[in-house]
């Protein structure tokens, strides 16, 4: 009997310290609150003017919870330059795409990644934070050197492919921050499917023409 009750008890502690860190099945969606937030903080405030505690309060939890779901401020600022699933598969298929498809294939790539509400807010928070941290901006350009850099001709020098994938990346980015970060004008309002047919070919001169 003793013991059944020694048992209980720990057990309802165990509890109450679940509790405090936040309960299990709550766990993926008080880690999106913080993201979420963090997200927000990085984008608008920088790394240095974000703290964990400013993050818990935005995101209305114990700060606590913070430390515990991501470690550390290093650790939640490396969460929130995730890039969304699907994003990088999106881009190198479009870069083995048909030659003669290929820019086509790159701008639809991007502007199904933005079209989507929940990846646009991950890309969107990148991109702004990318202005205030370098290993944000650094994480940009190994993914568009990458990647990017697959869609140019494996015929070309090194610096000619080097130069094309810049050009490229220019136009994919550009397009990103002016219609979906900035929205400026009609490129933020008329349909994707005719800005793939108005910067498609750009993109397609960069890859392919003298």
């Amino acid at each position: 009997m003793r013991s059944g009750k020694r048992t209980g008890r720990a057990s309802e502690a165990d509890a109450a310290k679940d509790r405090q860190r936040g309960p299990r099945d709550e766990r993926g969606v008080l880690a999106d609150q913080i993201l979420k937030a963090a997200r927000a903080s990085f984008a608008s405030r920088g790394y240095g003017a974000t703290s964990l505690r400013s993050v818990a309060h935005d995101a209305g939890v114990d700060p606590a919870l913070v430390s515990y779901y991501f470690e550390s401020k290093a650790g939640l600022l490396d969460a929130v330059l995730v890039l969304p699933d699907g994003f990088l598969e999106g881009i190198t298929a479009a870069a083995s795409a048909p030659l003669r498809k290929r820019g086509a294939a790159l701008v639809q790539a991007s502007l199904s990644m933005w079209d989507d509400p929940q990846s646009a807010e991950i890309l969107r928070a990148i991109i702004l934070t990318a202005n205030h941290e370098q290993v944000a901006m650094d994480r940009i350009r190994e993914v568009f050197a990458v990647h990017i850099l697959r869609a140019v001709s494996d015929n070309l020098s090194d610096d000619e492919r080097s130069l094309r994938a810049g050009l490229v990346a220019s136009q994919i980015v550009g397009l990103a921050i002016t219609r979906y970060v900035w929205k400026i004008g009609s490129i933020a309002t008329i349909p994707s499917s005719q800005v793939v047919d108005l910067i498609g070919p750009a993109v397609q001169r960069y890859l392919v023409r003298p």
